[in-house]
């Protein structure tokens, strides 16, 4: 993976062209990406859905299964749909990257309305998937508003939007906005935000996962912007998406 000024120049490089043929219609997302997206992303929650499970669920094959594993399918198909969303908002570009699409990826992958889709988390709770500092559930609007308005202020002037990206899910994961699905949630906001401006996706596979959580932990976003550079390394030198694998 290119290191320092050559890494940055390659990221930039990837956006031109990126934007330079970006069409009114966004592409559609091959398979493969999909597939590998929802294996690591969850895998990286303790999730572990299978590749063959994940096809199957792609496909709609659920009626040719036993009932018990149509919630399954169903949970599967709700990260693919909230991939979707992400990858159609980009499209759009800065306005892309709003509080309102933060909650819409929210509601996405948590639809139940007893698991508050798109509301805010009230308590601060103490058994968490994740160990980093949080903020009290009533700082949590303040501490977004702040988000957002560092991100327009920011973003697009950042000599480094790999590290900027970390940082912004560095300090979203401090604020966890949500009881349900918090990292699951950020890893996509964070994802548009790349997205937005022309960069690939910064996605972590599962075998970075304890790392992962300990960039989280760590007081700064140093830890976490090496793993979001080597993620995103892999489109990088690949020159596609479709070089993800499960």
């Amino acid at each position: 993976m290119p290191t320092g000024t050559e890494f940055i120049r390659a990221l930039e490089h990837h956006r031109a062209r990126t934007l330079a043929s970006r069409c009114p219609e966004p592409e559609p997302l091959s398979d493969q990406l999909v597939v590998s997206w929802i294996h690591h992303d969850n895998m990286l929650e303790g999730r572990l859905f299978r590749p063959e499970e994940i096809l199957d669920a792609l496909g709609d094959e659920d009626g040719t299964m036993d009932r018990y594993l149509h919630p399954l399918m169903e949970e599967i198909r709700r990260y693919r749909d909230a991939i979707r969303l992400v990858w159609d908002v980009a499209h759009e570009g800065d306005e892309a990257v709003s509080l309102d699409n933060l909650k819409a990826i929210h509601r996405c992958l948590t639809p139940r309305s007893k698991d508050r889709g798109g509301l805010y988390r009230q308590t601060s709770p103490v058994h968490r998937d994740y160990y980093q500092a949080i903020c009290t559930a009533d700082k949590v609007p303040y501490h977004l508003r702040k988000l957002f308005e560092f991100i327009r202020a920011e973003c697009d002037e950042a000599c480094d939007p790999i590290s900027f990206a970390a940082d912004v899910h560095h300090r979203l994961m401090h604020i966890y906005p949500f009881r349900r699905n918090p990292g699951t949630t950020a890893r996509l906001f964070t994802n548009l935000l790349l997205l937005s401006r022309g960069y690939p996706p910064a996605l972590i596979t599962s075998h970075a996962r304890q790392e992962y959580y300990n960039a989280l932990a760590s007081p700064d976003c140093g830890e976490l912007t090496r793993i979001f550079r080597s993620s995103v390394g892999v489109f990088l030198n690949g020159g596609g998406l479709s070089l993800v694998r499960a």
